[in-house]
C-alpha cells in the first residue's frame, strides 16, 4: 500500500496541482459531445473535491492527515474506473 500513498505526495499540501488535474479532465471531456464525456466529468469533479479538501488542510496546516487513508484510495478508484469506462466507450464501434 505504500506505493499507493507515495502517488499522493505530489498532491498533498498542493491543492493547485489537484485542481490542475480536475481542469485537465474537464477540458478533455469538453472535447467529446456524446455520452462518453460523463466518466471524465465525474473524475474531474472528484479531483475538484480533493483539491478543496487539500486547500482546507493547507489553510489549517493539518499535519496529521488521517483523511488521506480514505480519500486518496477512493480518488484513485474513481479516477481509474472513470478512465477505464471512458476508454471502453471510445473503443466501442459505433
Amino acid at each position: 500500500m505504500d506505493w499507493l500513498y507515495s502517488l499522493a505526495q505530489p498532491f498533498v499540501w498542493h491543492p493547485g496541482r489537484a485542481l490542475a488535474v480536475a481542469v485537465a479532465l474537464a477540458l478533455l471531456a469538453l472535447g467529446f459531445r456524446d455520452r462518453g464525456r460523463w466518466p471524465l466529468l465525474i473524475a474531474s469533479a472528484a479531483w475538484a473535491v480533493f483539491a478543496l479538501l487539500e486547500l482546507m488542510a493547507w489553510r489549517e496546516r493539518a499535519d496529521i492527515r488521517v483523511d488521506l487513508l480514505v480519500t486518496w484510495p477512493a480518488l484513485c478508484l474513481i479516477t481509474a474506473g472513470c478512465l477505464l469506462t471512458w476508454a471502453r466507450r471510445r473503443m466501442k464501434p459505433s
